[in-house]
């Protein structure tokens, strides 16, 4: 049984990397076909000997000794092409090592990026620079922060630079829980994810349109002899921009006088000099990001770090093939023999692969289901290499891909086994089915494997928040829901009453504001025209938090509604987590300091 099983295991996995080499087998066949029936066609002593005698005359050992050549140069032929195929059955584990490049991109998100003197606006193009840097890293490791009021870390330091491309479309200042522009606390953000993942040393990458003077001093006492560089990257011109609002005006100060947005570069180069680092201005060739991200001898090119995870390589067994060709080669010295087998490999190794694509009948031959579902993988069908693999690791992960967290949770839990990353994917998917304590559950799991495991950490925070909020607003829901409809109803009348009162101390105000002469109805215009500025200025701040009763009425909102909102826009979540932080961070009494006096850009 034992054997069977490894047979099956063999079959099943074997296959050629390079299958079109196989192709070259047709020639060395249609050459050895040739050559035999060549050396098997009628002479001269066949017409004039008759058939009966021919064997006794002719000596029969000469024609095998002709044919020899033929067989050994058919079995070398083919080892040569099988030994290029590539043929593999069995993995190996290859540990890998990366630099220790490690960087935080710092992103502004004060209301100042919504200013327009880029189109459209510096918030879209900022966030497509942000998008070129990732494109770039394809060693080490990144992390996202967000600042306005308060920092905030989107992303710890990973490795996974798609699932940070995947959250910077959704990132905004609304979203922000605390207006302003605190550099300060970014900074100390930034130097704490570093800390969490151990790295000595990295790169800051500041993306703003300004800091404050009164900060350069203590920004260059954290920085100075950190080990941390600080790159910054200036979003904004000199002449600045107007920040649209609601309502079609623009934002206005507290003396009601239009804002208008300037990029301090003095500011940003003298910062950038004091610390030892690097300016650029925002440019659309890509110039600012060759400059910033130049190593320059910053990072050590011998100072290599293991990768957690293991790569694994095919074991390739042509090259043992080469071992039976020696024996057989050594016979082409034979006089006649090397010429003619020079001639005829030589015109083998003229044959290239074809660059056509297989069809689907032959991709089956040379390729398991889980190779033919990494190459959908990579072609971005997520949906059909959900349907090829045959790992559940792989076909979880193009499940979820793919929004199908309910096939995702269903393949991760086929057999997580001991790796925290099973774990945790399967946190993730409970977490898109809204199934929160499932998913607590699965990330205790990963962290108990691995208490370092920082994205588990990050993400079980976030869901025990949504948990939290979920069991409050259920219990708030039916606390109304025990409300009688006596209660309701005195409530009612009660409120009807006092408007009623309220109606008539207007109409007693009408009337003595009409007794009064011309000055009391200027002064009453002049009291209204400054009511309606006062409004006009609360409707045109962009990001504005909802009142309270707003929010309570939008708590009350079915939970599934919500969540069916964060497939398409991780956005909300991010918001949710943002304030949950910030909220707590209060609660504490270590809120981060405002870096500005009452200015919310």
């Amino acid at each position: 049984m034992a054997e069977s099983s490894q047979l099956a295991l063999f079959l099943a996995d074997f296959h050629f990397l390079r299958p079109l080499w196989l192709l070259a087998l047709i020639p060395a066949l249609l050459c050895v076909f040739f050559l035999w029936r060549l050396n098997e066609s009628a002479s001269a002593w066949d017409r004039a000997i008759d058939k009966e005698l021919l064997p006794y005359l002719l000596d029969s050992s000469k024609s095998v000794a002709e044919r020899t050549p033929l067989v050994i140069l058919l079995t070398l032929w083919t080892l040569a092409i099988l030994a290029l195929a590539g043929p593999v059955w069995e993995k190996i584990a290859q540990p890998v090592q990366a630099r220790q490049d490690a960087m935080v991109i710092v992103y502004d998100q004060s209301l100042s990026m919504y200013a327009t003197d880029y189109e459209p606006n510096r918030q879209t193009v900022s966030k497509r620079k942000i998008m070129d840097v990732l494109d770039r890293r394809v060693e080490g490791q990144t992390a996202l922060i967000v600042y306005a009021g308060d920092a905030h870390a989107v992303t710890p330091l990973t490795e996974d630079s798609v699932t940070i491309r995947s959250l910077v479309p959704s990132i905004n200042p609304n979203m922000m829980p605390a207006f302003g522009s605190n550099t300060i606390a970014a900074v100390q953000t930034a130097r704490q994810l570093f800390a969490d993942a151990g790295a000595a040393s990295g790169t800051i990458l500041l993306v703003t349109d300004g800091v404050e003077r009164r900060d350069h001093a203590e920004l260059q006492q954290m920085l100075s002899q950190s080990g941390f560089r600080l790159v910054i990257l200036g979003v904004g011109t000199d002449a600045g921009a107007t920040i649209p609002a609601a309502g079609g005006d623009f934002l206005r100060d507290a003396n009601g006088q239009i804002v208008v947005a300037r990029m301090d570069r003095a500011s940003l180069q003298d910062l950038a000099t004091a610390v030892d680092g690097r300016y650029a201005d925002m440019d659309l060739t890509g110039g600012d990001l060759d400059y910033l991200l130049e190593d320059d001898g910053f990072l050590d090119e011998d100072e290599l770090s293991a990768v957690e995870e293991n790569f694994d390589i095919w074991f390739e067994a042509g090259p043992w093939l080469l071992v039976l060709i020696l024996p057989l080669g050594a016979m082409a010295f034979r006089r006649g023999w090397l010429l003619t087998i020079t001639l005829l490999l030589g015109t083998a190794g003229l044959i290239s692969p074809s660059s056509q694509v297989q069809a689907a009948e032959w991709t089956d031959l040379w390729k398991t289901k889980d190779q033919q579902g990494a190459d959908a993988m990579a072609q971005e069908d997520v949906a059909g290499a959900a349907a090829l693999f045959q790992s559940p690791e792989w076909r979880g992960t193009a499940a979820y891909r793919a929004g199908d967290f309910a096939g995702a949770v269903q393949a991760y839990s086929l057999d997580p086994g001991t790796n925290p990353d099973n774990h945790y994917n399967l946190g993730n998917a409970y977490a898109m089915t809204q199934n929160f304590e499932a998913a607590i559950s699965a990330y205790d799991i990963a962290i108990a494997m691995d208490p370092e495991h920082a994205d588990a950490i990050h993400n079980r925070e976030i869901v025990a928040a949504l948990l939290e909020q979920q069991q409050n607003e259920e219990e708030q829901q039916s606390d109304d829901d025990m409300t009688s409809p006596q209660d309701q109803t005195e409530e009612q009348s009660e409120e009807e009453q006092e408007e009623g009162e309220q109606e008539e101390q207007d109409q007693e105000q009408q009337q003595e504001q009409q007794e009064e002469g011309e000055e009391g109805e200027e002064q009453e215009q002049q009291e209204q025209q400054q009511g309606e500025e006062q409004e006009q200025q609360e409707e045109q701040t962009p990001g504005e938090q909802p009142n309270q009763s707003n929010a309570e009425t939008e708590s009350q909102e079915s939970l599934e509604q919500w969540l069916r909102r964060i497939d398409d826009d991780p956005g909300e979540l991010m918001q949710r987590k943002f304030q949950f932080e910030y909220r707590r961070r209060q609660l504490e009494s270590r809120t981060s300091p405002q870096s500005t006096d009452g200015q919310i850009w």
